[in-house]
């Protein structure tokens, strides 16, 4: 016979095998589901992300990509509303669009960083970063690519959601379809893109879809991905970040103050929802 000390032991394993599992104990002793609940527009939770194919169905050699075509097929979902979701990482993407002077125009280049209006020495994404009243501020002008993602963010929000965020390199290369090139995207993120279009076809426009691919920026995407630290390799790493260059999928680094596209992302884990 197992004594009280047996039972309780067994009783603490129960409940943390449980919470492991994303349930916790009721005074009832019921196990009830506590995973976080998705953002708004975002799949479930609970909803299988899928790791995505390169894209590439031509075969070259036999055991090659396109003949093994590893991965979930590239599937993705126009919302109508300027967003674009792909179905099988669950994440929601910003569609690019030639509307002048709006914050979704496929020429816009942003740094990745700044520096604080009191002190030199200090870089920043956006004024939270600078001390006191310090202001975060490009040269030249502008804004980097946290200012410009908090912009998405304001009231009323981009396609009414206000947790957009820049996308870390994983994710960014998830988009790129290796069966093309110039750019190496699906048809959901480059459609339609002529003079003047917009996002979601406001003011009687036509709605489109771009991806540059040339430019002052050669389709230079950033990440919000710093490159590790070199202890070999000058400059350091924390003055380069990730990016991807979609002019043909190539994965690069690039001085943070250098001026780049950039597309916004939401939905998918997040440190907010690890518990």
């Amino acid at each position: 016979m197992m004594g009280k000390s047996s039972l309780t032991l067994i009783a603490v394993c129960i409940t943390l095998l449980w919470a492991r599992a994303g349930y916790t104990q009721s005074d009832q002793g019921e196990a009830t589901a506590v995973f976080p609940l998705p953002a708004e527009g975002c799949p479930s939770s609970l909803e299988p992300q899928k790791f995505p194919a390169t894209g590439q169905t031509t075969s070259y050699v036999a055991g090659d990509d396109g003949d093994i075509r590893a991965g979930a097929p590239l599937r993705y979902r126009d919302n109508g509303d300027g967003t674009v979701t792909d179905e099988n990482t669950n994440l929601m993407w910003e569609k690019k669009d030639q509307a002048g002077g709006g914050l979704h125009n496929w020429d816009n280049t942003y740094p990745w960083q700044g520096t604080c209006s009191n002190s030199s020495t200090t870089v920043c994404g956006t004024d939270a970063d600078c001390s006191g009243d310090g202001t975060c501020n490009v040269s030249g002008g502008g804004m980097t690519i946290f200012q410009w993602v908090a912009q998405l963010n304001t009231s009323p929000c981009f396609a009414r959601y206000c947790d957009w965020r820049i996308p870390n390199v994983k994710e960014l290369q998830s988009i790129v379809d290796y069966e093309t090139y110039l750019p190496p995207v699906d048809a959901a993120f480059n459609n339609y893109c002529t003079s003047g279009c917009t996002v979601d076809g406001a003011k009687h426009t036509r709605e489109c879809s771009c991806t540059e691919s040339a430019g002052p920026s050669k389709g230079y995407y950033w990440s919000g991905s710093t490159y590790a630290p070199s202890p070999i390799v000058p400059p350091p790493g924390s003055m380069l970040a990730w990016g991807v260059l979609f002019g043909d999928g190539d994965v690069l680094s690039a001085g943070k103050t250098d001026h780049d596209y950039v597309r916004a992302v939401r939905c998918g884990s997040v440190k907010s929802d690890i518990r």
